[in-house]
């Protein structure tokens, strides 16, 4: 039991020190970590329980997305740190997405998501199924994760009809940050959307 007890975390390697102390119980049963050494590594104080299947080493730091964090990661258990960004299946989008670039003042309470196939149902995310994924000019990474550009975030969330002063927020901090431009959102919006008007509302 003392094998187990100092040597959990660290015949994980590389892993969890590539997606900032978190793994999968997929991630772990491929290091050939047993359920009954994770539920001793709890015990012990080594690891936390964040989601079905989802862990993080205790002392990994703080994350003002572990939330979001751990429902990515267990939508594809099994993909490696390298596919999660160069290969995604999975992209953070709409109003996380917007969060993640830091952007607006969006509340996610349901982490939402672009992925290639339909998932187990979860009650805790929202999953737009793009069976063909996104142009690779439509996403980048940030913090880790595959998220849709601040552009393609924009128009995500003219799309899904969300409240105009919130996309104003938005709009208006990624200009006014130097993430984009006036012309480059009304050229993605397209003729219907008045970009102007929509980051006008950011103040009402």
């Amino acid at each position: 039991m003392q094998r187990t007890r100092l040597n959990v975390p660290a015949r994980l390697g590389q892993i969890a020190e590539a997606q900032d102390g978190y793994f999968t119980r997929a991630q772990a049963t491929a290091a050939s970590i047993g359920d009954f050494e994770l539920d001793r590594a709890i015990e012990y104080g080594q690891l936390r329980r964040l989601d079905h299947g989802v862990y993080r080493i205790v002392g990994a730091g703080t994350d003002p997305h572990e939330t979001l964090r751990a429902t990515w990661l267990r939508l594809t258990p099994k993909a490696s740190p390298r596919e999660r960004t160069y290969k995604p299946k999975v992209w953070v989008a709409r109003r996380s997405a917007a969060i993640v670039h830091g952007f607006g003042d969006f509340i996610a309470d349901v982490p939402e998501f672009i992925a290639t196939r339909r998932h187990q149902a979860r009650t805790d995310a929202a999953i737009a199924v793009r069976s063909r994924g996104l142009n690779r000019s439509d996403w980048t990474v940030i913090d880790g994760f595959a998220v849709t550009t601040v552009v393609r975030t924009f128009t995500d969330l003219i799309a899904a009809r969300h409240d105009g002063g919130h996309i104003g927020r938005y709009s208006a901090d990624a200009v006014a940050a130097g993430a984009t431009t006036i012309d480059a959102l009304q050229k993605a919006a397209g003729a219907g959307v008045d970009v102007a008007a929509v980051i006008a509302m950011a103040d009402k």
